[in-house]
């Protein structure tokens, strides 16, 4: 349903703060809302409902349930994919209703694969258009939330905040330049050095800058952003899906050999994440009747991979495309070994994959090829095991060694998990934590801005 555009009203009382009138926003000595005050929040992210994107969706229902205003900016939705979804074609500007909030949705241009080139041009067409045509359309907020990436989301993002006169709270999902290193697209020179230099003054910019791990300080406070004006509040599962489930039939229903030892590669097939090195060590085991590899997903290198895999010859491998979450968690339970590589990079090792919060909330067992955050927390949950990312003969041997085991003690790792994501990970812990930080942002704002002038 389309709301009609509202009208852009300048409240002069609340005065854009100069770079130099901030003070810093504390992360543990915030500013309260008095009596849980309103906030209308804008939130602009590339991707929304109905792409998946679980935290922008999870934010806007905690923000409603505890009373706020929401306003979304997105693009046309197109993502994982290379066209915009049923129901929608190309057009400027639009706009409708998602999640029980006013979306504005601009024009993108739809891509999905492995050119560089084509990446750009879709991050950009956004960008360019949600500038041009999508921020003025935003009733004026109390707080404007930014999803990122892609990097190049901050450019509205920016002149949102300064033409609107409002605090802006950055979400940091990826370390860009570093991820693009990671997926090959990008090498270390002037376009790099560039791009470092627009990422920093994006997250400078932000009056508060929220991370998804503790790794990710560290990287965002050497752009020079101050610790106290950084939260760390990962990631979470979608809880309404992600739970355990009895795998029964699963493997007939997908061709999977009833009585092998069965490790699955489930998620995005991205450069950054190495799909290809985890094939390697299937063809590595190729001798083993006894060990089956799964490859189910989609992303730019899904297709490349399953062409390598058919070229091998491999008959330890199985690549099953794109499987829709509700039958996830059923084919999580169908496996004995879930595998999670990322290439070396600074990005890589700081971040917490999406998916691993999925397979700790299915109670699965784990191995994370990846250094950094991701194998500090297999190791510090006692979820799985690890080794080394690209090497094809470390995943091999580990997976070995993880076949050896008795079937209970791999069931006992992925109890570990599932307790350690509720403890520490569930949306019932993470997202009240959002909504405040979003309400502490909103509040400082307003404490910040000079009060109206003098009338009569």
């Amino acid at each position: 349903m389309s709301a009609a555009p509202r009208a852009l009203g300048r409240r002069p009382h609340r005065a854009a703060r100069r770079r130099h009138d901030r003070s810093p926003l504390r992360e543990r000595q915030f500013i309260t809302l008095e009596g849980r005050e309103r906030v209308r929040v804008a939130i602009l992210t590339q991707h929304f409902e109905p792409e998946p994107n679980l935290r922008m969706h999870a934010l806007v229902r905690g923000l409603r349930a505890a009373g706020h205003q929401a306003e979304v900016l997105t693009a046309l939705p197109h993502w994982p994919h290379s066209h915009y979804f049923d129901g929608y074609r190309r057009t400027a500007v639009m706009e409708e209703e998602r999640l029980g909030v006013r979306v504005v949705r601009t024009y993108t241009w739809p891509y999905h694969g492995p050119s560089t080139r084509k990446r750009i041009a879709n991050f950009a067409s956004f960008a360019l258009s949600a500038l041009a045509l999508g921020i003025h359309r935003l009733a004026r907020p109390d707080v404007l939330y930014v999803y990122h990436p892609p990097l190049t989301v901050s450019l509205p993002a920016f002149v949102a905040s300064r033409l609107r006169r409002v605090p802006m709270l950055y979400d940091v999902q990826d370390l860009w330049p570093e991820a693009g290193i990671a997926a090959r697209v990008l090498r270390r020179g002037p376009a790099y050095r560039l791009l470092q230099a627009w990422e920093g003054t994006a997250y400078r910019s932000a009056d508060h800058v929220t991370v998804i791990a503790d790794d990710f300080v560290d990287a965002v406070t050497r752009r020079g952003v101050p610790r106290e004006r950084i939260s760390v509040i990962p990631n979470w599962a979608d809880e309404s899906i992600y739970v355990p489930a009895s795998g029964a039939g699963v493997r007939r229903e997908y061709g999977l050999p009833e009585h092998a030892f069965v490790v699955t590669y489930a998620g995005n097939f991205g450069s950054t994440h190495g799909a290809d090195v985890v094939l390697e060590a299937a063809r590595l085991l190729a001798d083993r009747t006894d060990i089956a590899f799964a490859f189910a997903g989609s992303g730019a290198e899904y297709q490349r991979t399953e062409e390598a895999c058919r070229a091998l010859g491999l008959r330890n491998a199985y690549f099953l495309g794109f499987i829709p979450s509700p039958r996830m968690p059923a084919f999580l339970a169908a496996s004995n070994l879930m595998v999670v590589h990322l290439r070396r990079s600074p990005s890589g090792a700081a971040s917490l994959p999406h998916r691993m919060m999925s397979f700790m909330a299915c109670a699965r067992p784990i191995l994370v090829a990846a250094e950094g955050a991701p194998r500090t927390l297999v190791e510090t949950t006692r979820c799985g095991a690890a080794c080394e990312p690209q090497n094809p003969r470390a995943i091999a041997d580990a997976v070995a060694r993880l076949a050896a085991q008795p079937r209970e003690r791999l069931e006992e790792l992925g109890a570990n998990g599932h307790a350690a994501y509720h403890a520490g990970f569930s949306e019932q812990v993470l997202l009240p934590r959002l909504v405040r930080l979003v309400e502490q942002v909103a509040a400082h704002g307003r404490k910040a801005a000079p009060s109206p002038p003098a009338t009569g």
